[in-house]
C-alpha cells in the first residue's frame, strides 16, 4: 500500500517507524486505541529495524568475499591468502511478527486520522502527514540526455512536475534552434533525414519544460551529436 507520508527509501522508513512507535503511545488513550495495538507497532518497528540492518550486514559480507574471491583469482603475485571476512553479526533477532507491516500501519493511520481526537498538531508529530510539495516554475530546467538509437538521436528526460515539453533542434544550416518537437511523453527520437550526399553531421538539442500551454523555467542544457549515414 502507497502512502505519500511514507518515505520512499527503506532506511528513510526505519527512521519514520522509529518515531511513529515511540510517540504513538503518549496519544493511545486519546485517539482510543489499545496497550496491544501500541505494543504491536513496536514490535513492527523492532523488527524491520532489525531485518534492514541485517540485510545490510549481509550486502556488506557479500561484497568482502567477492573482493576476497577477486583476490584469489587473479592476484598478479603469489601472496598469502587473504583473512576470510568474518561472518555478520547485529544480535538477537526481535519477537517475530506477521508480514504486511505498512499495509497494517496505513490502516491504522487511517483509523488514527478518522478519529474525532486527532489533530494536525498530532499528525504532525506522528509524520502521517505527507510533506508539501512546492513547485517553483522559474527554476524548472529538464536534464537531457542523448544517444544513437539505430543511427537517429534519442532524447531523454524526466517529467518532473511539468505537463510536456519542447524539444528544438539547431541542425547547422544557419537556422538556429527551431522547434522540433511538442511530447508528453520523456523520450523523443529525431528520425530527420541526412541532407543529399551528406555522410555525417552534427546536430544540437535543447529542451524547456511546459505547464498547460506555457514554456517555464530554463532551457536545459545544449546537447550535442554526431549522426552518420546509415544507408
Amino acid at each position: 500500500m502507497s502512502v505519500s507520508y511514507l518515505p520512499a527509501t527503506d532506511a528513510d522508513r526505519v527512521v519514520w517507524l522509529s518515531n511513529f512507535s515511540n510517540r504513538l503511545g503518549q496519544y493511545r488513550v486519546a485517539l482510543g486505541l489499545t496497550q496491544a495495538e501500541t505494543n504491536s507497532v513496536v514490535a513492527d518497528a523492532d523488527m524491520f529495524a532489525y531485518i534492514v540492518q541485517l540485510q545490510g550486514a549481509a550486502q556488506h559480507y557479500a561484497q568482502a568475499i567477492s573482493n576476497t574471491k577477486r583476490q584469489l583469482r587473479n592476484a598478479a603475485q603469489q601472496v598469502a591468502m587473504p583473512a576470510l571476512p568474518n561472518l555478520p553479526s547485529i544480535g538477537t533477532a526481535p519477537a517475530a511478527v506477521s508480514s504486511g507491516i505498512f499495509n497494517r500501519l496505513a490502516l491504522l493511520v487511517t483509523r488514527i486520522k478518522q478519529s474525532g481526537a486527532y489533530t494536525g498538531a498530532m499528525g504532525q508529530d506522528l509524520g502521517v502527514i505527507a510533506p508539501v510539495h512546492v513547485i517553483d516554475p522559474n527554476t524548472m530546467m529538464p536534464n537531457l540526455s542523448i544517444r544513437l538509437e539505430s543511427g537517429f538521436p534519442l532524447l531523454k528526460w524526466k517529467k518532473g512536475d511539468s505537463d510536456s515539453i519542447n524539444i528544438y533542434v539547431d541542425r547547422r544550416d544557419g537556422n538556429g534552434f527551431v522547434l522540433l518537437a511538442h511530447t508528453v511523453k520523456n523520450s523523443f527520437i529525431d528520425t530527420q533525414a541526412l541532407p543529399p550526399n551528406t555522410f555525417t553531421v552534427s546536430w544540437d538539442y535543447k529542451g524547456r519544460y511546459l505547464i498547460g500551454d506555457d514554456e517555464v523555467g530554463q532551457f536545459s542544457q545544449v546537447l550535442s551529436i554526431n549522426v552518420l549515414r546509415v544507408s
